[in-house]
């Protein structure tokens, strides 16, 4: 976090720690039913985010006729205008000046009945309930930060040994809402698929299945990422074992590891489709969701690969165990490889991705290849 990010955590912490002293959020009963109004902070990382989708599955399945909003920051909104169980959304944006626009936005929505604090890490979120109605808002300590300004703790003992899903879930049970297929939420729009399909053609791709290799993710958790030459080594036994065409995707962060691959294949014709940095989000959703199976770390993709029903194979590494990251409630759909916890192990740095090897999720991906 930037000097200037600390610096604005701090004043929103001190002030509105301040202010809790002042009037302590006094809980009040939350009973939902089809007329009431719901408000949903979800401000974090694409995964996060699809990952408190269930919590809208569950509200809406429960409370039909009830308006469900969201404030989700404005770089993940996608994934909210991709969720037909949201009624509204609102864009979360850092610094004073759109914290005041966005809180009188809320209050001019309001009332609302129940406010569920999800995940996020910036301090701002907790702070706008708190201005809305700390009484009627629930979270989690371990979910969320400056839980004291939340009136309804709902205390998780077990975070560390429980899948993302059933934590944020939990949250909507409180609430008296529930799901009978708990599974992350978005739906891939007809124009954006006939859209890469287009591309596609262009492209004079084939008719064969399709496999889609996500390249990583981000620069700040890179001890996530499969070494590229173990991409190669799948690539070559996918090229030799399977009939399928093989698609490498990923954002602008993944261009160096992109060219890394490329050089380990020489100079000709590469084996696979370049997609990376090619795509938006949206177009990698359609992508992802017209394949076969899609290879990936623990990314967004990973997410979208489980949200729009694609077989994954999942590389997971052992700071971030598949208990708690990997598929949850699909059935024989997906496979993960999880990468083993060494002895001593202390910090990421402390397991290498690369023990992994290609062979074990060529493996894996024979399992769920079949149509």
């Amino acid at each position: 976090m930037s000097l200037p990010s600390r610096l604005s955590a701090s004043a929103y912490t001190t002030i509105f720690r301040a202010l809790a002293r002042r009037r302590p959020p006094q809980p009040r009963p939350i009973q939902l039913n089809a007329k009431s109004r719901v408000l949903c902070f979800t401000c974090a990382g694409i995964g996060d985010t699809l990952t408190d989708s269930v919590v809208f599955k569950a509200l809406r399945e429960t409370f039909p006729g009830a308006h469900l909003a969201a404030v989700v920051h404005r770089r993940r909104r996608l994934l909210l205008e991709h969720n037909p169980c949201v009624d509204q959304i609102f864009h979360f944006h850092k610094g004073p000046l759109a914290f005041w626009k966005l809180s009188r936005e809320l209050k001019a929505a309001s009332p609302w009945d129940a406010i569920l604090q999800l995940r996020g890490n910036d301090p701002e979120p907790r702070c706008l309930s708190f201005l809305l109605g700390p009484d009627v808002t629930v979270s989690t300590p371990n979910m969320t930060k400056l839980s004291e300004l939340c009136g309804h703790q709902v205390v998780q003992p077990d975070w560390d040994a429980t899948h993302g899903v059933e934590q944020t879930l939990r949250l909507a049970r409180y609430v008296g809402a529930d799901t009978e297929e708990p599974h992350l939420v978005y739906a891939v729009r007809e124009e954006e698929k006939n859209r890469v399909e287009e591309l596609l053609r262009r492209m004079m791709v084939g008719a064969a299945p399709r496999l889609v290799l996500q390249l990583g993710g981000g620069r700040r958790a890179a001890w996530r990422d499969w070494p590229m030459e173990r991409y190669a080594e799948l690539i070559r036994l996918v090229a030799s074992g399977l009939t399928a065409q093989i698609f490498v995707l990923g954002g602008e962060d993944q261009l160096e590891r992109k060219v890394q691959l490329d050089a380990l294949f020489g100079s000709g014709q590469k084996p696979y489709h370049d997609m990376v940095n090619k795509f938006s989000l949206a177009e990698s959703a359609a992508l992802v969701a017209g394949a076969r199976a899609l290879v990936s770390t623990d990314t967004g993709i990973m997410h979208l690969g489980f949200a729009v029903g694609t077989r994954v194979v999942a590389l997971i590494h052992c700071n971030n165990p598949s208990n708690r990251v990997g598929p949850y409630h699909y059935g024989d759909r997906h496979r993960v490889v999880q990468l083993p916890r060494p002895e001593g192990y202390r910090t990421p740095a402390d397991a290498n991705m690369a023990d992994i090897p290609a062979a074990l999720v060529f493996e894996r991906l024979k399992e769920v290849w079949p149509a």
